[in-house]
């Protein structure tokens, strides 16, 4: 295991599985991130403009390295269909080593200085 790894993992959540696999193959194309999951559909409550609404989403899960979060998060929001999108970002505590260079290498500017 390759502790305190640069892997970041960020999330967002879309309404439709179609919405879900489009930003996935514009993220993943883009070179900001080596993969993206989708899991759905998920069902979401939440509350929007003082009212309890719940809905049915997708969420997708992007797997990409600590320097490249803040392109990663400009195209996820200009990709995105919601006003108010989720986007939230969690550091790896640990990474296989072999994983984690796999994830350094595949996004655009390949592996990151040591």
């Amino acid at each position: 295991m390759m502790p305190e790894s640069q892997l970041a993992i960020a999330s967002t959540t879309v309404s439709t599985a179609d919405q879900a696999d489009q930003m996935a193959a514009n993220v993943v194309a883009s070179g900001l991130a080596a993969c993206a999951q989708i899991d759905g559909p998920i069902r979401s409550h939440y509350r929007w403009d003082g009212q309890a609404e719940a809905a049915t989403e997708w969420r997708l899960t992007f797997k990409t390295t600590g320097p490249r979060l803040a392109e990663l998060a400009d195209l996820v929001h200009q990709l995105h269909p919601y006003e108010l999108p989720q986007w939230i970002v969690v550091s790896a505590a640990e990474a296989s080593a072999g994983y984690a260079r796999w994830v350094a290498e595949s996004v655009r500017g390949g592996p990151e200085p040591a």
